[in-house]
């Protein structure tokens, strides 16, 4: 294995003894795209070895079966990582250490590099996160006018009276359009240091200052690649996240680290034989988690292999996806006398399993989506009564199975941390989730019973409602509600207990902005003074706005 730039990758210290017999090396192959990709092309034939074909009859796809079995710590307790380590309570956006309830976030990590890990569902330690360098004086204290009747207080109704008390968000600056304007730029994950906003899309990595939107540094999709698959939840105290590339026909199995205070790829492996579609990614200090058709890590500072997930028998697929510090793996076997189907949480620095095995009874039961990460929530697919919502402990013990379709409503449609979109927030043991339709909205539901709490809608069937990812200091939800074209948007909390919203603000919508509840996902930074749109495709209004107080 070797660098990006041809030279050795330096390892581990040799252990004392002759080396344990190799398989012998494969040929080795030309760089494809010639000179310009070869920086970025994997120069080892893989990170890990190949799989076995699957048995006659399996399915293809998200389960191709990996030979071996369970190793000699299935079943035991959870084995914390090393280095690695989170607060029971995620800040969310703001306010740092504060004790607050866990949050669901997208695929982005903003601050942590300072004082902990945080990943887009992951949040950790937020730290100084999308805060200026440089503090900008304050306005002048008092209420801020605003039109509609008098609230001081927490109030369903959306439309806030004069005299409500809350800041006025303008528009700082907004980001240059880039040159793909076609939709074809879409976004794949948002990430954050204390000096940079960056946006991960199919096209490339960009990277913006906090104070005045300019563009830092890009890494664009080198030759020979042909976009940017999926990208990590966040990125680890170090500023490096990770990446995958799809290197033709689909193939993502492509796996790249990036330092984010550089704007430079650090090294990239083809982790897997089979093609990997989209593989889901997190990062620590000490590996990138990968969870997919394959599941394994690889060394955080050289790509090379730190351990692989071996199925129970040599006739299970697997299908995994990464969630912060774990990774949710579910199989199918084909032979045996043990259960067709199981689901077991993995430790993502280790590879030891981190909870007991639990029997999935559906035909084609998986994990589908990691909901959130701490506390741990699945969204599987395809059990007994169909598709289900399945919360965890912190001891990685299953709770009570929510089912996402509620008698006379559509399903609920949830994101998962790998999504660069927000539709759900996990707060304590609340799950909040945005819905849509004719009646745009937030519910409220809660995981011990996984019965809806509340339901919230913005005034008026036409206006939207958009969660803003992360919680507060105090573990509450915020939305962006909002008022009709080219008003002002208002910026709320949303009370758990009845879904009642409290005025933190309005934000200036001007030359017809809209909340693009579908393609924007916004952030508020750590002290609260400003709110980051990002958004979807940067075809229509940019890819980036900053408004301050």
């Amino acid at each position: 294995m070797t660098q990006l730039d041809g030279s050795a990758i330096p390892g581990p210290a040799a252990p004392a003894g002759p080396p344990p017999a190799q398989p012998p090396a494969p040929p080795a192959q030309p760089p494809v795209g010639g000179a310009e990709y070869a920086a970025y092309a994997p120069t080892a034939a893989g990170g890990f070895p190949s799989q076995a074909p699957p048995p006659p009859g399996a399915p293809v796809g998200p389960y191709d079966p990996v030979p071996g079995g369970y190793g000699p710590d299935a079943g035991q307790g959870y084995n914390t990582a090393a280095g690695y380590t989170y607060p029971q309570q995620q800040p969310g956006y703001s306010y740092p250490g504060a004790p607050t309830a866990p949050k669901r976030n997208p695929v982005m990590l903003w601050g942590g590099i300072i004082g902990g890990v945080l990943a887009i569902a992951i949040v950790v330690a937020l730290v100084v996160l999308l805060k200026d360098p440089a503090p900008e004086p304050s306005p002048a204290p008092g209420p801020v006018a605003s039109s509609g009747g008098t609230s001081d207080g927490p109030s369903n109704d959306p439309t806030p009276g004069p005299g409500t008390k809350g800041a006025t968000f303008n528009v700082a600056w907004s980001a240059a359009k880039g040159p793909n304007t076609d939709g074809s730029n879409q976004m794949l994950g948002v990430w954050g240091t204390d000096k940079l906003a960056i946006r991960v899309d199919s096209n490339g990595v960009k990277a913006y200052n906090l104070t005045d939107g300019k563009e830092a540094w890009t890494v664009p999709v080198p030759a020979g690649v042909k976009e940017l698959c999926t990208a990590s939840y966040g990125a680890n105290s170090k500023g490096v996240a990770a990446l995958s590339f799809n290197t033709g026909d689909s193939d993502c199995s492509t796996v790249g680290a990036i330092d984010l205070n550089q704007g430079k790829v650090l090294w990239s492996v083809k982790v897997s034989a089979d093609r990997m579609s989209s593989p889901t990614l997190s990062v620590t200090d000490n590996v990138v988690a990968i969870g997919g058709n394959m599941v394994g890590a690889l060394n955080i500072a050289n790509g090379q292999p730190a351990w692989q997930f071996q199925p129970r028998d040599k006739d299970c697929s697997v299908r995994g996806r990464a969630a912060g510090t774990q990774i949710a793996v579910s199989d199918r076997c084909y032979g045996g006398n043990g259960p067709k189907s199981q689901l077991v949480i993995v430790n993502a620095e280790t590879g030891k399993a981190a909870s007991t095995p639990i029997t999935l009874t559906g035909s084609i039961e998986q994990v589908d989506q990691v909901v959130s990460d701490k506390p741990l929530v699945l969204l599987m697919s395809s059990g007994p009564q169909g598709d289900y919502v399945l919360p965890f402990d912190k001891d990685n013990k299953p709770g009570n199975q929510m089912s996402v379709k509620e008698a006379g409503s559509d399903s609920l449609r949830l994101s998962g941390q790998d999504e660069a979109l927000t539709r759900n927030v996990v707060s304590g043991s609340t799950l909040y989730v945005q819905v849509s339709g004719t009646k745009p909205g937030i519910n409220a539901y809660d995981l011990n019973t996984g019965k809806r709490l509340w339901a919230a809608a913005a005034a008026g069937t036409s206006n939207d409602m958009r969660l803003v990812s992360g919680v507060d200091k105090d573990g509450k939800v915020r939305a962006v509600v909002e008022q009709g074209y080219d008003k002002p948007a208002r910026l709320v909390t949303l009370s758990p207990t009845d879904g009642s919203m409290t005025d933190i603000g309005t934000i200036a919508m001007p030359n017809g902005l809209d909340i693009g509840t579908s393609t924007s996902e916004y952030l508020l930074s750590d002290d609260g003074s400003a709110v980051y749109a990002f958004r979807r495709y940067s075809s229509t209004d940019g890819p980036l706005t900053k408004w301050k107080k």
